[in-house]
This record gives structure tokens, C-alpha cells and sequence, in this order.
């Protein structure tokens, strides 16, 4: 399918983030990666736009990396100036960037106004100011809560980072974190579970033992709760997961709930407990020889799972000897007992 929507990428490597947060390596690479400046953004556009399909619709452009808010008053405008024109004439249709909690005011928000940008993503992280403190983060729930509601107030859409499994952080402090995100109303988050970096201060605490990251099966479980209390609210999750890695960035990874396809597994798991639910209600009383599930077209890649994990893990779960599918055009997930 055609690409409706494409995002222009400027990173920011921690421009304006003097913290080192437990988990965070850009401190170590940013003085490698060219710190990008106006006619630098104005090229990047101008080549992106001269290679646009017909197909797309709308643009964005996205600043990565750093706290944006925490950069120089200067900076930011030179920056966003470039910017303007490409939003004047309809080019660009949106500007996204990201910041902390505490590097928000509203001059802050006035100046972004001014150039219109669309949308503030707030690295939240999480709720709990234990949390918070023993990930080095500099900044309270109270301050994200203050930032959040400002960012609404003055008309900005709000997209919040979650990242569970950092230190201290427990599975009801994750879910707590995503309860206290639905109070904000955000217009749509992100869930990153916590992995741990070549560099940090995290990887120091792993490799003395005094901090265990989340298992793959632990974030995939404490991840499905978060993402079923947002979906229940009508908040999408755009993200779950680190995007995919190249194998050298991989290589930085020490340890942690990396994969290349975490947000699938995750709505593969919730899809896989449907099913379960499903079935559990058709075997209660008796166990047939076998089941066919229909399984609806829409979706029916997580209902099947990563190689056909959750096919098998419903086969041996419920001791069926046979367990059959077939896509269909079904609304939702179908089941008959097979004759034995």
C-alpha cells in the first residue's frame, strides 16, 4: 500500500539536555554527529520533497534527539525559521519535536507557537518520582504533570514516553504510570521498554549486579497491560519498542527486552489472550478432537502470532490435537469444534 503520510527526520543530538539520565547513551555520540543548522534543515527538506510520491498527502517534520526546549532561544529559531516557509506554503504540514517536563514554560510554548509546530512529545518516562530519581531524570511526576497540562492548554497536540523497567520501577508502577498518562489526555503515546546501553550509567549498574532488566516475556506482559489501558481509553499507542536497529547500533545493547518487532508482539499477545478466552469458553465443558478458528483478514498476523506462536501455544495449552485456521472475512474470530 502507498505511503499516505511520510515524516522528514532532524536530529538534535542532546542539544539542550545537560542531564545524563541512567539509561541514556547520546551524551557519549553526540559530539560525533553534526549538529544541524538552518540551510542544513532547508536541503534535507528541499530533497525529500523533490523525491515525494503522489500518493503522500501530508508531512511532518520531526526533530529527534535532544531536549528541544532546553536548546539556546537562538538556536530554536534558527531552526524553526528554516522551517517556516516549508510550512507557509503547505509543504510541510506538521512539526513534531520532543523535550522534558521541566524545559517547558509557556515562553517556551510561545515561541513554538510562533512557528508552528504541531505537536510536543514529553519524555515522561514515569509517574513515580522513585523512579524518576533513581533513573537520574532530574525532574517529578508533578513536573511532567505541570508540562503536560500546559502543552493542552495551549493547543499543542501532546504525545507522552513511557518507559517501563527502569530502575525501581515495578509492573504496578508501569501500570500506574499509564493510568496517570490517560489523566492528560494525551493525543497519543509511546511505550519504550527500558534496555540497557553501551555507556550509561545503567550498564554500570548492570554490570555490578545492582539492576535486572525486564525479561522479553516480563515487557511484553507489563506492556500489553499499559497498552490495553490506553486502547480502552481511545488513546493510540504510535510506538512500542525501539525502532529497528542497524547491527552496530545493536552491538550497544548489552542487555534488555530488545526486538526488532516489539509493538507486534505485544498486540499479538492481547490478540492470542482473545483467542484463549475464546476457546476457554468452548472447551469448558467438554475438549473436542480438534478446532477450526476463522480468523478475521484485518489483523490476522497477530491472531497468528510470530511464527505461529500463538497457534501453537493454544494447541498445547488446551491439549487439542488438532488446531486448524483459515483467514476469512469475518469480523471477529470464529470457532468450530472438528469431528473427531
Amino acid at each position: 500500500m502507498a505511503k499516505k503520510q511520510i515524516t522528514i527526520p532532524v536530529f538534535v543530538p542532546h542539544m539542550g539536555c545537560p542531564h545524563r539520565c541512567a539509561f541514556c547513551n547520546q551524551w557519549k555520540t553526540s559530539g560525533a554527529e553534526r549538529i544541524p543548522h538552518g540551510r542544513l534543515i532547508q536541503e534535507q527538506v528541499e530533497r525529500y520533497a523533490s523525491s515525494i510520491k503522489k500518493s503522500v498527502t501530508r508531512i511532518e517534520l520531526a526533530f529527534f534527539g535532544g531536549s528541544f526546549t532546553g536548546i539556546s532561544e537562538e538556536k530554536q529559531t534558527e531552526l524553526l525559521e528554516a522551517v517556516l516557509p516549508f510550512r507557509k506554503s503547505g509543504c510541510i504540514h506538521a512539526i513534531r519535536l520532543s523535550t522534558r517536563p521541566d524545559y517547558i514554560d509557556e515562553n517556551k510554548l510561545s515561541l513554538l507557537a510562533r512557528f508552528g509546530v504541531t505537536t510536543v512529545e514529553l519524555g515522561a518516562q514515569s509517574f513515580s518520582d522513585d523512579v524518576l530519581s533513581a533513573s537520574l531524570r532530574g525532574h517529578s511526576a508533578e513536573d511532567t504533570v505541570r508540562a503536560a497540562r500546559l502543552i493542552r492548554e495551549k493547543g499543542f497536540d501532546l504525545v507522552i514516553q513511557l518507559m517501563p523497567g527502569l530502575p525501581l520501577d515495578t509492573r504496578e508502577l508501569s501500570v500506574f504510570s499509564a493510568q496517570k498518562a490517560v489523566e492528560l489526555n494525551p493525543s497519543s503515546v509511546r511505550i519504550y521498554p527500558t534496555v540497557v546501553m553501551a555507556g550509561t550509567e545503567l550498564a554500570r549498574l548492570f554490570s555490578s549486579g545492582n539492576y535486572s532488566p525486564l525479561s522479553l516475556e516480563e515487557a511484553i506482559g507489563t506492556c500489553k497491560e499499559m497498552y490495553l489501558i490506553f486502547k480502552n481509553s481511545g488513546i493510540p499507542v504510535i510506538r512500542m519498542g525501539l525502532h529497528p536497529l542497524g547491527p552496530g547500533e545493536q552491538a550497544d545493547i548489552l542487555a534488555g527486552p530488545y526486538h526488532p518487532a516489539f509493538g507486534f508482539l505485544v498486540k499479538s499477545r492481547v490478540k492470542r489472550d482473545e483467542l484463549a478466552g475464546l476457546i476457554g469458553e468452548h472447551v469448558r465443558y467438554a475438549t473436542p478432537a480438534g478446532i477450526h478458528l476463522s480468523i478475521p483478514v484485518r489483523d490476522s498476523e497477530e491472531y497468528i502470532g510470530h511464527r505461529k506462536d500463538n497457534i501453537l501455544y493454544l494447541k498445547e495449552h488446551f491439549g487439542l490435537e488438532k488446531l486448524e485456521y483459515r483467514i476469512e472475512k469475518t469480523a471477529v474470530p470464529v470457532i468450530h469444534a472438528l469431528e473427531g
